[in-house]
């Protein structure tokens, strides 16, 4: 029997937990798991970390679970921890910590993203808890009352433990993208009027320049490329709507027929791959048609819609050199501040994208999706 624990216990540790989990980024090197009595406790922004063999916490959320009281005194720098008739005096600015009893703990705080880390050990000692390191995990148990016994947590909390991984490694990432998308320029690269007979070639193309684009579409031509739909799908791509007739005399007879053509569209969307989209482009853009009683309109049916500050001019004629459509994106490109390129699914289109893809990368861009939550750009509006 403890031979078959000691297998399973090894298989976790090498499958579920493998010690190069955790140091795909640096704030997770020497992460340990906090457990008050039987409850994972669960941090955010900051996590628990090992320095000098000493296990630091944020003290807010631990004080929380240790049944402390913890006051805030911001004029002197100075956190009070207090627990019945015990007190401790964590000063920030001097690094140490004080208790009521006498101790003195020096250079033993540090400010780490806004949040004051601190000795778990110490702390829960003083205020009455039993501290135990666990391997598995590892774990950093604090007891005050009987619990299931330390050889038994990490299986009993195995399932939560792995969440909390999954959970603190989507975090950082999430983080670190907005990080790099805060700090860096974006371009969106869109293209109205698909999906046809060029869009395979257009993904194909994205996928060399590691590009991800938006496609405004039309809804007879869901029905008709269904799976190149799905496929833009599952590459990141974003999918938006184009109505039905991109014919300005029937699309903007009233602000419900914009309306009745974007569900329409949204329909033909849904039924060919199960899902809707919020994002559209007005055939021809909103100005002028798209007076405030059409905006209104849109917007109250839960839209979002999109012009673009940068048109490749692909659309003026049957065929237009891939030069001229290359020549007119790098002229107006540099005089805004996030790009929105107009392209159409076109064969010029096709032998000008990656000269377009491999000019905005090579001048710093990261060429991004419309992501539904992104502010739109409008001719009337350029931030809605």
């Amino acid at each position: 029997m403890l031979m078959k624990k000691f297998i399973i216990c090894i298989i976790i540790i090498l499958i579920i937990f493998p010690l190069q989990s955790f140091a795909i980024n640096e704030k997770l090197n020497n992460f340990i798991y906090i457990v008050v009595n039987d409850e994972l406790v669960s941090f955010k922004d900051t996590y628990p970390k090992i320095k000098d063999s000493t296990t630091y916490v944020p003290i807010g959320p631990l004080a929380k679970y240790l049944d402390i009281h913890m006051k805030w005194d911001e004029k002197n720098n100075i956190v009070f921890l207090t627990k019945d008739d015990k007190k401790i005096i964590l000063d920030l600015s001097m690094n140490s910590l004080y208790t009521d009893e006498g101790h003195i703990l020096v250079d033993c705080i540090f400010v780490e993203n806004n949040r004051t880390m601190a000795p778990y050990k110490f702390i829960a000692n003083y205020f009455g808890y039993e501290v135990t390191y666990i391997d598995l995990g590892p774990i950093a148990r604090a007891k005050n009352k009987p619990s299931v016994e330390d050889k038994d947590l990490f299986f009993m909390l195995q399932n939560k433990l792995l969440k909390e991984k999954e959970r603190i490694l989507w975090e950082i990432k999430s983080k670190k993208e907005k990080r790099i998308r805060k700090n860096s320029k974006i371009a969106y690269v869109t293209f109205d009027d698909g999906p046809t007979i060029y869009t395979q070639k257009i993904l194909n193309i994205l996928d060399q320049y590691d590009a991800k684009a938006t496609f405004f579409m039309l809804s007879n031509r869901i029905k008709t490329y269904p799976t190149i739909v799905k496929k833009a799908i599952a590459k990141g791509h974003t999918v938006g709507l184009h109505g039905v007739t991109h014919n300005a005399r029937k699309i903007y007879r009233s602000p419900n027929t914009v309306v009745s053509e974007m569900n329409m569209c949204n329909k033909s969307l849904q039924k060919a791959v199960g899902i809707n989209s919020k994002l559209i482009r007005v055939p021809y853009g909103s100005v002028p048609y798209m007076k405030r009683s059409y905006r209104k309109a849109v917007y109250t049916a839960g839209y979002k819609m999109w012009d673009w500050n940068v048109d490749s001019g692909d659309s003026l004629r049957k065929y237009i050199s891939p030069k001229i459509i290359f020549e007119n994106i790098k002229r107006q490109v540099i005089k805004q501040k996030v790009p929105v390129i107009l392209l159409h699914e076109k064969s010029c289109t096709v032998k000008a994208l990656p000269q377009i893809l491999r000019f905005l990368k090579e001048n710093g861009y990261r060429i991004v999706p419309i992501n539904p939550k992104d502010k739109p750009i409008n001719f009337w509006n350029k931030r809605h």
